[in-house]
C-alpha cells in the first residue's frame, strides 16, 4: 500500500510513536484494496498483530493496536484498534475502527 511504511508499522510496538494513528485514514481510504485480502497478506503488510480472536463459524479477527502502549508516557485514551475480519475461508470481508 503506497503511503504505508511497513518498517515503522511494525517498529511502532518499541518506539510509542503515533504513526500507526497517523495512517488510519490511509487504511480506510484503501479499504477496498483490502477486501479479499487473505490472512498471510495482511500479515504481510502490517506483520502480526497484538491480538487476534476465533470467532463463531470459523471467523477470525486480527486487531492491530493503534494508539501508543499502556507503557508510553504519550499514551492517549480510549485505546484504538484496526479489527480486520476474515471470513472461514480465510479473506478479509470487514475492516473497522474500534474504541475501548
Amino acid at each position: 500500500m503506497d503511503g504505508l511504511d511497513k518498517t515503522e508499522w511494525i517498529s511502532f510496538k518499541t518506539t510509542c510513536t503515533e504513526y500507526r494513528l497517523e495512517k488510519t485514514d490511509l487504511i480506510i481510504k484503501n479499504r477496498d484494496e483490502l477486501m479479499g485480502s487473505t490472512q498471510n497478506e495482511i500479515e504481510s503488510l502490517l506483520g502480526a498483530p497484538e491480538e487476534h480472536e476465533l470467532y463463531e463459524r470459523n471467523q477470525k479477527f486480527f486487531h492491530y493496536r493503534l494508539t501508543p502502549a499502556d507503557t508510553c508516557t504519550n499514551t492517549t485514551s480510549p485505546i484504538k484498534f484496526l479489527s480486520i475480519r476474515f471470513n472461514a475461508v480465510g479473506k478479509t470481508n470487514d475492516l473497522q475502527l474500534m474504541t475501548r
